[in-house]
C-alpha cells in the first residue's frame, strides 16, 4: 500500500539520514518503526545484509568523523588547546 506522509523539513531530513546510517531505505526504515510502534508482532529481524550495510554505515561515519578531528587537531598540544579553549568559552 502506498501512502503520503506530510511532516516538517528538518525531521524529514534527519530521520532520512538515521535510515542512511542503519543502511535502509526510507521506507523500510519507516515500516520497521511502525512495526514496533503498533506491537503488530511480525516485526523482521534484521537480515545479515542488512546488518552487513549497519555495519558499514558506522565505520563510514566513525573515518568521517577521525577524519574531521585529524583535520583540526595535529596533535596532543592542539587537543589540550581546544579543551582550555572550550571551557573558557562554558566559563570554567
Amino acid at each position: 500500500m502506498k501512502t503520503t506522509i506530510e511532516m516538517p523539513d528538518d525531521l524529514f531530513r534527519r530521520a532520512k539520514a538515521v535510515a542512511a546510517l542503519q543502511g535502509l531505505s526510507m521506507k523500510d526504515w519507516l515500516t520497521n518503526l511502525l512495526r514496533r510502534e503498533v506491537g503488530a508482532g511480525t516485526t523482521v529481524p534484521p537480515s545479515d545484509q542488512v546488518r552487513e550495510q549497519e555495519a558499514d554505515a558506522f565505520i563510514q561515519e566513525l573515518n568521517r568523523l577521525a577524519s574531521d578531528i585529524s583535520a583540526h587537531w595535529q596533535g596532543p598540544q592542539d587537543a589540550v588547546a581546544a579543551i582550555r579553549e572550550q571551557r573558557r568559552d562554558l566559563g570554567a
